[in-house]
């Protein structure tokens, strides 16, 4: 079989997966960060970290045991740096604003919610804005790469943290897969716990949720915390291995940035893309590219999985009668939400990724990225909260 269709066709799948988790399993980190603010409920918090915590433990014992050797699931390692803190920050106060994050966006606009539409809207256009003004006035891939070393590690071998801490040793992804994992794991398991009490002492009797349900199957009930995370995990990993054992060779989950090259589709007519399959520029070259557009793949796996999770989330959504087209009643959330569209784009495109490829995929890589995004993430989207609760 043809390995461009084999890996084509498995990520296609994984992404339809992927879309049912986000949709049945409400899993967007705007949603949980509100919910644990204003109404002091744990759910969608205990998906993420069931999924981070399967998830990063799986990689661990894949690279451990040589399944993906070490050399090739450090070569997509991104370099972390200040550029992580500043763009989780803008990234994070965007996605506040919006009231989705990438993940919530794509199971909200699949479900009908139009101000999310002019939110991707938005990205496209903060992209355009980052690859076209940003990138080359500042010279941007220059300052992420020359500046003060404790800022702005170098990726590969050298932003990765089981090389860091264990040297060549074998059992070192293991290790770092179970201290980031098992934390992720045990304090999900709390939050269950706790929520399982506290539902309990309210109604009289003993509460239990189960993991799974026929209902659930047939996409009628919203997917429990721990079948949410457990199918977010497994659709990395199936993406992680497919590419590595087809073409690309390893790759790590990414929305914004197959999103965003959509824009180069739009704008091929106009400009000089190098970005076809295989052949880019690579951000080391010494070389800078004159736009973002010159340095990213366009036609990849990653472009695919965006539209087929968001295939995803619609089908499950108008399966299980979600689906409605919902207007605002204050028509300025539209142009809330292009706004924060556009700080989305562009702090995506600063952090070399958004809530997926950067925090996500960072504690995936096992780099230091994902630990440097999370806290101006949590951080802007703090700040978006109090920001709206004051002016509305």
């Amino acid at each position: 079989m043809n390995p461009y269709f084999l890996e084509y066709a498995i990520v296609g799948i994984a992404g339809l997966i992927f879309g049912a988790a986000l949709e049945r399993g409400r899993m967007c980190f705007v949603l949980a960060t509100n919910n644990i603010i204003m109404a002091k409920d744990t759910k969608i918090l205990e998906g993420i970290l069931w999924a981070f915590g399967i998830s990063v433990l799986a990689f661990g014992i894949i690279e451990s045991l040589g399944i993906v050797p070490v050399q090739a699931a450090v070569a997509g390692v991104f370099p972390s740096g200040w550029y992580d803190l500043v763009g989780a920050l803008l990234f994070g106060f965007g996605i506040g604003l919006c009231g989705a994050c990438m993940s919530g966006l794509i199971f909200r606009a699949g479900s009908g919610f139009t101000q999310n539409w002019m939110q991707l809207f938005g990205i496209l256009v903060g992209t355009i804005f980052f690859a076209f003004l940003i990138f080359p006035l500042t010279n941007f891939l220059y300052w992420i790469l020359h500046t003060v070393p404790w800022l702005a590690l170098k990726g590969g071998l050298y932003d990765y943290m089981p090389h860091e801490w264990f040297g060549n040793a074998i059992w070192g992804p293991f290790v770092v897969g179970l201290i980031f994992g098992g934390f992720f794991l045990v304090l999900g398991l709390y939050l269950t716990k706790k929520r399982f009490a506290k539902i309990s002492k309210e109604r009289g009797e003993q509460y239990k949720e189960p993991v799974i349900s026929w209902d659930m199957l047939k996409f009628k009930d919203a997917f429990s915390p721990r079948l949410g995370g457990l199918l977010f995990a497994v659709v990395a990993v199936i993406v992680f291995l497919a590419s590595y054992f087809t073409v690309h060779k390893a790759a790590y989950m990414g929305v914004t940035t197959p999103y965003g090259s959509f824009d180069a589709y739009i704008l091929a007519p106009f400009i000089n893309l190098f970005t076809t399959v295989g052949h880019y520029k690579a951000s080391f070259l010494p070389k800078i590219s004159s736009n973002w557009f010159q340095i990213v793949p366009v036609a990849i796996p990653m472009t695919l999985l965006v539209i087929a999770t968001f295939a995803g989330a619609t089908t499950t959504a108008i399966l299980g009668g979600e689906f409605k087209w919902r207007v605002p009643k204050r028509k300025i959330m539209f142009l809330q939400n292009f706004i924060g569209g556009i700080l989305t784009g562009v702090g995506a495109r600063i952090a070399l990724g958004c809530n997926i490829g950067t925090l996500w995929s960072g504690f995936l890589m096992f780099s230091w990225a994902g630990l440097l995004f999370l806290p101006t993430l949590v951080l802007g989207m703090y700040l978006a909260l109090k920001f709206q609760q004051a002016i509305w």
